[in-house]
């Protein structure tokens, strides 16, 4: 009995010495905590440190990582409800600007409580040490504070943009496509596009960064420094990159040993729900028979869109008698849906939403993943972004996108120009107008003709879902949540640092990269001798003849 027990307290020895101490770090917003939580509970190993704002509890049920030493920004009371405000002005404000503006107008509001969750990150790194860090892309200091303690940092982004300086690629916010920059109309206006919106973003944010940078903490310790002028532009940090998404999303990529595209970050476990109206609704659905939409945490939808919406959704169901819709509609969205419902005078199309087992209409928060995880569900109507969508295609879903800010609009792009869906907003400026007012589509309209046709062409055309079926393999070949946990696990081993699987071509200098101090040996300077001899004879030759 005694060997027993000392078998299991070594077991427990070996089991606790090798696991890591991991603080993982995010903002509360949904499109950010989703992802890094996802990663999170996939931890299971090792002692999981998760920092967030209150706000997060609104999208992440946390109960159910009971292992998780939880710790928030703030632990006042009013700190979800401030917190929830801030997110309701800054919905304003992306509903009001273009997504490149509302960046310069949202900033100061969030400012002080970017600083706030700053200095308690820098608090929570000042009282326990960490084997390594994994922080959401968003949160751009992550790389700062890990250099300064000398921590493995991991940075987990759910969308990677290609580089806008390399004018070869499109510019993420031209809403061009790789096909597109073949043709030289399309390169001169990605060339155009990328140098007007570089200037214009540089001298907007020249007061912002003084603001920032002024409000940047500096406390006694190893992060005295950390936020000097100097460090900020000089610090060149190795950091591991996860990428939620596939590296063909938007254009090919070739990953280098610190950037790793993994697909959607999606835990498989099995998901304990409550035996509500909800499942019992949807899982007494057939088998492709659903559509189901939804439209995010910050998506505002007009008066005009959901009345096209409701008659094209409407028009879909009369026509495909076995078909149903569950609609996802939070906060305003639903008052805005019930308005109009009662200002739609047809009687068919109030029949068809009086009916509950066509048309279920949820408020408030509904477990997506699991949702899109039912055979029962063939369609997801979605605002589009990156995460929900990454969803839909790891479950095989193709996509209809109504797009409302940020990169909601490019995503729908590439949903169209991938084949795994359709998109109710079509870009609608012309290319001088997309010049005065970048990445401005906040006003575009579709009908609800639009909506039903589209609709019927994903119920129907099999090569939709053909693309989303390659799409979904894609992802799962590329290892998910649990190909990252081996990745960091592995980092970890390796100090932090992957410069030995850099290719040694990618070590070199730019001259012997491209082979130009051979050019100038093998080349150049044979061309010159060859040149001085043939002039030097050719003006002996003259010289003869004038003899």
């Amino acid at each position: 009995m005694s060997s027993l027990w000392l078998y299991c307290i070594t077991l427990l020895f070996v089991t606790r010495s090798s696991s890591l101490n991991i603080l993982f770090v995010s903002d509360g917003a949904a499109g950010h905590v989703t992802t890094v939580y996802e990663l999170a509970k996939n931890m299971k190993n090792h002692n999981v440190t998760f920092f967030t704002q209150q706000l997060a509890k609104s999208y992440v049920n946390f109960e159910t990582s009971a292992t998780f030493h939880l710790i928030y920004s703030n632990d006042s009371t009013e700190a979800a409800i401030n917190e929830k405000k801030l997110e309701q002005e800054l919905i304003g404000v992306y509903v009001n600007y273009s997504f490149i503006d509302s960046i310069f107008y949202s900033t100061p509001s969030a400012l002080p409580y970017v600083i706030q969750f700053l200095n308690k990150t820098i608090d929570i790194l000042m009282k326990q040490r960490f084997d390594v860090i994994v922080i959401n892309g968003l949160l751009m200091w992550g790389p700062i504070l890990c250099d300064a303690i000398k921590t493995p940092c991991v940075i987990q982004s759910p969308v990677s943009i290609p580089n806008i300086l390399n004018l070869n690629l499109p510019n993420y916010f031209s809403l061009l496509t790789p096909t597109d920059m073949t043709k030289a109309t399309s390169r001169l206006f990605n060339a155009i596009f990328t140098f007007r919106l570089a200037f214009s973003s540089f001298f907007k944010s020249l007061p912002l960064f003084y603001k920032v940078f002024h409000a940047l903490p500096r406390v006694p310790g190893p992060f005295y420094h950390s936020f000097t002028l100097k460090n900020l532009l000089l610090l060149k940090s190795k950091n591991l990159h996860l990428i939620s998404m596939p590296s063909t999303f938007y254009v090919s990529t070739t990953e280098d040993p610190y950037t790793k595209y993994l697909g959607a970050f999606i835990d498989e476990t099995e998901v304990n729900l409550t035996d509500d109206d909800l499942t019992h609704w949807l899982q007494s659905k057939k088998m492709n028979s659903v559509i189901f939409a939804a439209f995010g945490s910050t998506s505002l939808i007009p008066h005009d869109r959901m009345l096209s919406l409701i008659i094209g959704i409407a028009t879909f169901l009369i026509e495909v008698p076995d078909s149903s819709i569950l609609l996802a509609l939070r906060n305003v969205n639903y008052d805005t849906y019930e308005s109009v419902l009662k200002t739609v005078d047809n009687d068919q199309i109030r029949y068809i939403f009086d009916s509950v087992e066509r048309v279920k209409v949820e408020r408030g928060f509904v477990p997506q993943k699991w949702i899109l995880q039912q055979h029962s569900v063939k369609i997801f109507l979605s605002h589009c972004g990156m995460g929900s969508i990454m969803e839909a295609f790891y479950y095989e879903k193709t996509v209809l996108c109504m797009p409302f800010n940020m990169d909601q609009f490019s995503n729908a792009v590439t949903v169209v120009y991938r084949g795994v869906g359709l998109s109710l907003f079509v870009p609608n400026l012309s290319p001088l107008e997309s010049l005065i007012t970048p990445y401005d589509y906040r006003h575009y309209a579709f009908t609800s003709r639009d909506v039903q046709e589209k609709l019927s062409k994903l119920w129907l055309i099999a090569i939709y879902q053909q693309a989303v079926k390659q799409l979904s393999v894609e992802m799962k070949h590329a290892g998910g949540v649990k190909k990252a946990v081996e990745l960091i696990e592995f980092f970890v081993e390796m100090n932090g640092t992957f410069d030995h699987f850099i290719p040694f071509e990618a070590t070199l200098p730019f001259y012997q990269r491209y082979l130009l101090d051979l050019f100038v040996i093998f080349v150049l300077l044979p061309g010159m001798i060859i040149l001085f001899v043939l002039v030097k004879y050719c003006q002996r030759q003259s010289k003869q003849k004038i003899e």
